[in-house]
């Protein structure tokens, strides 16, 4: 059915151009090359495409297979930029050994990517027609601000799409989101010696971070979802005062609240804020300031949805059972199609080492989702 030569073939040659993303790595040379590349196999297949370069050298790259009779428009979407390389050897490789192939982005996501050139070219090679369009879409930037699949949004619409984020060939239909937020305790600078004087910025962080400590330990306990497991929140990053001997004027630090379905930007601002004011009822010295850096929603699709029926009936077909649903608990492009109102339902291929020095695809499941992601459009396009 599935052309598996060009599928693994495929996928070798996209692993072995190297899209790391710029924003994360300033040696990346983020997504032109495998855009151009993508955007010219589409042409080959015969299939309408677009290149739009939403930011210097950070392209998407859109196709579109037109159906006949106004059925329902299906998404299938990848991302194409990857995380860095440092600690991997020969990163791009792209070698295969015992059915899987290694290189940085192979499961994440390029697997992917060659699964739905795969069934596009199933489509065609067949003269396929379906009653509705379905939308190739390949993406720049998700791993960093997601400035692909915000440009993207902004210029198409579709009934609903499928999000090939890698699952293990499951069915993912809710994941975590994060927001980070820069909060900044105010001391006043003085002599160390003049301790009559100053106002340690720090000192007055700590005082923050107990609490969030002890609310650290409660989101776990407190705030659970049955596919996406716990909330939770850290602080990676604290930076206070300017030298030795002098009394710290100000201290920042970047809380990282990991989010579940259901709870919202303004839901943690103020579970934040109510903190601040505890601690300015009780010391009137203290004063902080708090700014929302990033938010990335968190997501769920119902699992009645139209696209998840389908799918999940095509991945019974191929599969031979029906899939497992999961969730995830890192945030995916899939939220920014949700608040677009696109319904998204989330399957990719079987691998392991997602942003891990050793990264692997297996061949077999990436030409099995390709066979699901037909299957799907079959049965949603209709």
């Amino acid at each position: 059915m599935i052309d598996q030569t060009f599928a693994i073939e495929t996928l070798q040659k996209l692993v072995q151009i190297n899209s790391v993303n710029p924003g994360l790595d300033e040696t990346g040379p983020g997504e032109r090359e495998i855009g151009t590349y993508i955007f010219n196999l589409l042409k080959e297949l015969g299939i309408e495409a677009e290149l739009d370069e939403v930011a210097p050298g950070r392209v998407n790259v859109t196709g579109r297979i037109k159906g006949n009779s106004g059925g329902k428009t299906l998404m299938l979407n990848a991302h194409t930029d990857t995380v860095g390389v440092s600690g991997m050897e020969n990163p791009f490789s792209g070698r295969i050994e015992d059915g899987k192939l290694y290189g940085r982005g192979a499961y994440d996501m390029k697997g992917s990517i060659a699964a739905i050139l795969a069934a596009a070219k199933f489509i065609q090679d067949n003269r396929i027609t379906f009653g509705g369009d379905l939308i190739l879409s390949f993406v720049a930037d998700e791993e960093h601000e997601s400035i692909g699949a915000q440009a993207l949004v902004q210029k198409l619409n579709a009934d609903a799409a499928i999000v090939t984020e890698p699952t293990g060939l499951d069915l993912c239909l809710a994941h975590r989101g994060f927001g980070i937020f820069k909060i900044t305790t105010q001391g006043k600078t003085a002599h160390g010696g003049n301790h009559m004087l100053g106002t340690d910025a720090n000192l007055k962080m700590g005082l923050l971070l107990t609490e969030l400590s002890i609310l650290s330990h409660k989101l776990p306990k407190e705030r659970k979802h049955a596919l996406c497991g716990d909330a939770s929140m850290h602080v990676p990053l604290i930076k206070g005062g300017r030298s030795l001997f002098v009394y710290s004027n100000e201290c920042t630090i970047h809380v990282e609240r990991r989010t579940l379905p259901g709870e919202t930007e303004r839901m943690i601002e103020s579970e934040l804020s109510e903190i601040i004011k505890k601690i300015e009822q009780t010391d009137p010295d203290f004063r902080a300031e708090m700014e929302p850096v990033i938010w990335r929603s968190p997501y769920e699709v119902d699992s009645k949805a139209p696209v998840v029926v389908d799918l999940k009936a095509a991945a019974a077909s191929v599969l031979g059972r029906t899939p497992i649903t999961i969730g995830h608990t890192w945030w995916e492009d899939s939220a920014i199609f949700g608040e677009a109102g696109i319904e998204c339902a989330i399957i990719g291929p079987k691998g392991g080492g997602i942003h891990e020095d050793i990264e692997w695809v297996e061949t077999e499941s990436v030409v099995k989702l390709a066979e699901i992601l037909y299957g799907t459009a079959e049965r949603f396009c209709r």
